[in-house]
């Protein structure tokens, strides 16, 4: 398995609020996007991963066994990063109102585990396919699955960054799971979106699968989002799954 991360300011923010990590050893990868209008977006998205790494490594997954019980661990680890983020919230009083996005994958024995809370993405390229593994929690997103509008049209929505849940808002966050099989050959992205808003779907899958070079995915991925107009913070996370 070949990785790499990457994470740019953009052309247009004064900070950059994502975060990434891949805990290569324990075949986990995570991103977080520090919630755009809220004070100190880049100390919730680092503590968030902080705290999730922290989780992880106290309680290593290779243990679990069903589907459900990894679920069930994914749910537990987003509790408790929730928690850690909304203490850090009330006893810093320059915190208060932190809150981030959280996706991260688990991969093991050729099946892919995800949860997601927020709008950072998870996606899988197998063959000449790309698909979104994750579900955004947008209100954009829920006017689709409604049917009020379409996708091309949630792409210019004007509230199509504003988002329903995120880690540290509230005190219950629910993340969505899922599970897929995987392949050799078969690449797997992890990214903020500061990517997906300035780069196609199709466009990624050509990148993804153009290489071997993971660090040159990364590196192509992020300068196209600032050709594009670099408009928010861009994080990338690339798996190759070839041995």
């Amino acid at each position: 398995m070949r990785t790499a991360n990457l994470t740019d300011r953009g052309r247009r923010r004064p900070t950059n609020e994502d975060s990434v990590r891949t805990c290569d050893d324990l075949n986990f990868f995570m991103i977080a996007d520090g919630v755009g209008g809220n004070r100190s977006g880049e100390i919730a998205s680092q503590s968030a991963l902080d705290a999730l790494e922290k989780f992880i490594r106290h309680n290593p997954p290779e243990w679990l066994g069903s589907r459900e019980e990894i679920f069930r661990y994914f749910r537990a680890a987003v509790t408790y990063v929730n928690q850690f983020i909304i203490k850090l919230s009330e006893v810093k009083p320059q915190y208060a109102g932190m809150a981030t996005t959280l996706a991260f994958a688990y991969i093991r024995e050729k099946e892919m585990y995800v949860a997601n809370v927020g709008d950072s993405r998870v996606y899988l390229a197998h063959g000449d396919m790309i698909q979104q593994i994750t579900d955004d929690h947008t209100y954009v997103n829920d006017l689709v699955k409604m049917g009020a509008i379409t996708k091309d049209e949630a792409h210019l929505h004007a509230r199509k960054n504003v988002i329903t849940r995120a880690i540290g808002a509230n005190a219950n966050n629910e993340p969505d799971c899922f599970s897929v099989p995987l392949e050799e050959g078969d690449r797997v992205l992890l990214c903020s979106d500061g990517l997906y808003d300035e780069v196609d779907d199709e466009t990624m899958l050509k990148v993804l699968t153009a290489t071997d070079d993971m660090e040159r995915c990364a590196e192509k991925l992020v300068a196209m989002a600032n050709e594009n107009g670099g408009n928010d913070n861009i994080s990338v996370i690339c798996v190759d799954l070839e041995d």
